[in-house]
């Protein structure tokens, strides 16, 4: 009879066992998830007053450019599953990816970025705090000291200074940027921004806004290695 009366005893402890644990797992995440909260909540609270109205200006317009880009991705997919207007549909499709891809020459309105690193502080960090902003934002095109900036670029430290793609800069970094101008320079001038990023590691910023800004710079197109299109499903 003891193995009978054993039995029902470890499963009590089994179940309160698994209780407990989720009970102290419940109360770890509820107790992150007010970290957070915290953590957000501080760092508002520490903005000015400008900052903040600022912020809420960024993010109505980005919001805005969002809700305009799902409305054209729609009238796109409506007009591909109708048939109409294909050729000319893909014909813009081709250009817009020559363009992402940085295969041919461009211009349009943006802004012109210069940053003075005298002091040799801007590290390969701010140079991707930039890019990431810009792209953000919505940017078309966008190129550094004549280096065309696509979805692969990188940017590295060395002994000889910033790397970007394989190609060494040197200060002045001029940017150049094509795309909404009061998003972009929204987005740039952004408390705890990109450009706010390098004044605070003592490089000099100038930022203008260009009715057209011209990027001659070009990558040529490799053949992808490795990515091939998925079969299409029923």
């Amino acid at each position: 009879m003891a193995p009978h009366d054993d039995a029902p005893r470890g499963r009590k402890y089994s179940l309160r066992s698994r209780l407990l644990v989720a009970l102290l797992m419940a109360a770890l995440g509820f107790g992150i998830v007010l970290q957070v909260r915290q953590i957000k909540t501080d760092d508002l609270s520490s903005m000015r007053q400008d900052d903040l109205v600022q912020l809420l200006d960024e993010v109505t317009r980005r919001n805005e450019d969002l809700t305009l880009e799902r409305s054209q991705l729609r009238l796109d997919r409506s007009q591909l599953q109708s048939g109409s207007d294909q050729s000319d549909y893909l014909k813009k499709y081709a250009t817009l990816q020559l363009i992402l891809a940085g295969a041919v020459e461009v211009h349009g309105p943006g802004v012109e970025v210069v940053i003075s690193d005298v002091g040799h502080e801007v590290s390969s960090h701010h140079m991707v705090h930039m890019l990431e902003e810009l792209r953000n934002a919505g940017v078309e095109a966008v190129s550094v000291n004549g280096v065309r900036l696509v979805a692969g670029s990188y940017f590295i430290d060395t002994a000889g200074g910033i790397m970007a793609d394989g190609e060494l800069l040197t200060s002045p970094y001029r940017w150049k940027a094509i795309g909404n101008i009061s998003t972009l320079t929204g987005a740039l001038e952004i408390p705890g921004g990109a450009l706010a990023g390098f004044r605070n590691a003592g490089a000099n910023v100038s930022m203008a806004e260009e009715p057209d800004v011209e990027i001659d710079a070009t990558r040529d197109i490799s053949p992808l290695e490795f990515a091939t299109p998925a079969p299409e499903t029923q």
